[in-house]
C-alpha cells in the first residue's frame, strides 16, 4: 500500500468522524468504508464503524469490525470492551470470558474488562470466578452492585461466610451502599470484621 492511500484513507476516516459528529451517522459510515478501502489495515475505521453498527443493533457486523480492529491493535481497549458487551448481550459467554479474560492477560489493571468479566460469570452462576474477577480489579462504586449480587448468590447457596465478605466488599466500594448495609444487618454481622483481641 503506497503512502498517498494511507492519507487519503486517513482523510476519509477524518471526514467520517466530522460527519457523525454533525449526526450524520449514514455519511460517517459511508466515508469510514471508504477509509478501510484505502487502507484495510486502519484500526480506527473498524472500531467507528462496530461502534456504528452496534448502535444501530447490527451485532453481526459491529462484531466483525471489532475483531478487526482489535486484530490490528490488540491494546485497543475501547474495542475489547464493546466486542465484550456486544457478547454477554449476545448471551455469547464463552467468547466474552475469553476475550475478557485474554485482556485481563495483557493490561491486569484493566478495571473495566474485571467488571465485565465477573458479569459473565455471574451471568453463568460461577460465583467464586466472578469474586476472583472482581478481586482482580479495584474496588469501583461501580462493582459495588456486583459484590452485592454475588453475595445475595453466596447466601443463596448457603455460603454465609462468602455473602459476609461480598457485602463488606459492596460496602468498601460504595460506602453507604444500602442494601448490603441492610443484608449484613439481617444477618446480624457488623459492616466490618471485628478485630480480635489477640
Amino acid at each position: 500500500m503506497n503512502d498517498d492511500w494511507k492519507k487519503l484513507a486517513e482523510e476519509l476516516f477524518n471526514r467520517g468522524n466530522d460527519r457523525d459528529q454533525a449526526g450524520d451517522r449514514p455519511g460517517a459510515i459511508n466515508e469510514w468504508h471508504e477509509a478501510i478501502r484505502f487502507n484495510p489495515d486502519h484500526a480506527a475505521a473498524h472500531y467507528n464503524l462496530g461502534i456504528a453498527f452496534s448502535d444501530d443493533g447490527d451485532n453481526a457486523r459491529a462484531m466483525d469490525h471489532l475483531r478487526q480492529a482489535i486484530n490490528l491493535d490488540l491494546f485497543d481497549l475501547d474495542a475489547r470492551h464493546a466486542l465484550a458487551e456486544i457478547y454477554l448481550e449476545e448471551e455469547q459467554w464463552d467468547d466474552a470470558i475469553n476475550l475478557l479474560r485474554q485482556t485481563l492477560n495483557l493490561i491486569p489493571s484493566d478495571g473495566q474488562a474485571a467488571h465485565l468479566l465477573a458479569e459473565a460469570y455471574l451471568d453463568q452462576e460461577m460465583w467464586d470466578e466472578a469474586a476472583g474477577a472482581l478481586e482482580s480489579g479495584a474496588l469501583l462504586e461501580e462493582d459495588a452492585d456486583l459484590w452485592f449480587d454475588l453475595g445475595e448468590a453466596y447466601q443463596r447457596a448457603d455460603r454465609i461466610d462468602d455473602a459476609i465478605l461480598a457485602y463488606r466488599r459492596a460496602i468498601i466500594a460504595q460506602p453507604e451502599h444500602p442494601d448490603a448495609i441492610h443484608a449484613l444487618d439481617l444477618l446480624h454481622v457488623p459492616i466490618e470484621e471485628e478485630e480480635s483481641d489477640e
